[in-house]
């Protein structure tokens, strides 16, 4: 900084109860010195009052109202003239100035402004006792004072309203924050926390209630089974009923006293002997506390010994059901894989047989095929030698070459006579030698002799119609269809 200024700070905070230090400080130029330095308050009337002087020859002066509070920050040269302004006081507030007697220069002074912060000491007051069941209810408030005004919040994780409202005081401002809720019994045991917050403090204050809320739950009894029987041991009633203020248990029996040997332990009833039959009926049990009075009902039933061995023999019965039905359900199931398996086998093996015998049934049609039209063959040549011998002769072997035509004009088809086996002939008949005809017989004797021949036997059951041949109508009902199989 240039010479002959005075170095102040415009503004100083200083913490209620804390030490601070008001600023001064003058460079001088070379050859000058600080020979004084006074500190003045101003008051509100404009007046000033000293507090302290500072002198190069003489030491340091502090006023009675300052004295033990005020102090020179640094011994040496005056061109620094701080001092330390001990647990500062709201009264301290104000503005100071800070005048300067140099050599040679003259007079200079600075001015600054002191400000005391004062800390908040917050408070949180419960609000009246919670029960389940009311209405939306003050569960808390929390007041803080201080200067400047200070804030207040909630920190929760219950859901609820807040209010806020503030005054103002001649030195400071107060905030008081309400939270309001429902009570709930979930609500029981939960944290509600004000948070202040203000520049005189380092860190935020918090203030932590835990919310009781007031309630009792339903009654319920636990423990009894339809498995109680006569002579069983171990046996115990437990009431359920949870509530704030923890409540109390009672326990009775309906329309008489509780049965010797029994002994309530809290919630809970305890048979100390083995059950009797004497021991059913309806226990009672009844929970309390200040919000309410609630109970629940069991009703207790013993089973006797006779009893007991009738479940158990119907219980083996079922069970024997079960198992026969099981065994049932496996056999069945069994019985279906075999016919199953024996239907595919039997389909298999029908198959292979029918395949076989068609092959066989073709084979032989072949075969009868074949042998026929040789016999045919030779049975037309021995028509056509003997018919230049008479006129039956001729007539039989224009017939026959009519045949032969037709024959070869369906194609050689020799499906009808393929079938001639089938009908007359089961083993094979030789055929008669080609002898030529004596010379003294008629060609009618002819005929007659070859009435051994296969083909004539076999053309008994055929008529010529429009020069094929067709089967004869007989009375058993056998007939020769178009491709040659017998029907």
């Amino acid at each position: 900084c240039r010479s002959g200024v005075v170095e102040v700070e415009r503004s100083v905070t200083a913490v209620l109860g804390q030490d601070v230090v008001l600023p001064c400080r003058y460079r001088a130029q070379e050859g000058e010195q600080v020979v004084q330095v006074t500190w003045l308050k101003r008051g509100p009337a404009g007046h000033s009052a000293e507090v302290a002087v500072l002198n190069r020859q003489h030491g340091e002066h502090v006023q009675d109202a300052y004295a033990g509070r005020v102090l020179r920050r640094a011994p040496g040269a005056l061109e620094d003239g701080a001092i330390v302004l001990r647990n500062a006081v709201q009264g301290d507030e104000g503005d100071y100035e800070c005048h300067l007697i140099t050599f040679p220069m003259g007079s200079f002074e600075g001015r600054l402004t002191l400000k005391v912060l004062v800390p908040p000491l917050p408070i949180l007051n419960p609000g009246p006792p919670l029960e389940e069941g009311q209405g939306q209810t003050l569960a808390a408030s929390c007041t803080a004072e201080g200067s400047p005004v200070p804030s207040v919040r909630w920190e929760t994780e219950v859901r609820g309203t807040n209010t806020t409202r503030r005054s103002v005081h001649s030195r400071s401002a107060s905030v008081t924050s309400e939270f309001f809720l429902v009570p709930g019994r979930s609500m029981n045991g939960k944290s509600l926390t004000c948070v202040v917050a203000h520049p005189g403090l380092r860190h935020e204050k918090r203030i932590t209630h835990q919310l009781s809320v007031a309630y009792l739950s339903d009654a319920s009894v636990l423990g009894h089974s339809e498995e109680w029987a006569e002579g069983m041991e171990g046996a115990t009633l437990t009431c359920l009923g949870d509530g704030n203020p923890p409540p109390t248990y009672n326990w009775t029996r309906l329309n008489a006293p509780l049965p010797a040997g029994v002994r309530v332990k809290g919630d809970t009833l305890v048979f100390q002997r083995p059950l009797a039959a004497a021991d059913a009926g309806d226990y009672v049990c009844r929970v309390a506390n200040r919000v309410a009075t609630k109970e629940a009902r069991a009703n207790v039933s013993v089973k006797g010994r006779a009893a007991e061995n009738e479940v158990r023999k119907v219980d083996l019965v079922s069970a024997s059901v079960v198992v026969v039905g099981v065994i049932a359900a496996v056999l069945l199931c069994v019985l279906v894989v075999v016919v199953v398996v024996m239907t595919l086998y039997h389909k298999r093996k029908t198959k292979r047989i029918s395949e076989k015998y068609e092959e066989e049934l073709t084979l032989t049609r072949e075969n009868s095929i074949r042998r026929l039209h040789s016999s045919h063959s030779t049975d037309t040549r021995t028509q056509v030698g003997t018919g230049g011998h008479g006129g039956h002769g001729g007539a039989w072997g224009g017939g026959w070459g009519v045949l032969g035509r037709d024959e070869e004009a369906e194609g050689r088809s020799y499906s009808t006579l393929s079938t001639v086996r089938e009908i007359e002939t089961q083993t094979e008949v030789p055929a008669a030698p080609l002898l030529p005809a004596p010379e003294g017989k008629e060609p009618k004797e002819e005929e007659e002799d070859s009435g051994d021949n296969p083909i004539k036997q076999a053309m008994t059951h055929f008529v010529q119609e429009n020069g094929m041949l067709q089967a004869k109508p007989t009375t058993n009902g056998i007939y020769i269809n178009g491709r040659g199989h017998l029907v």
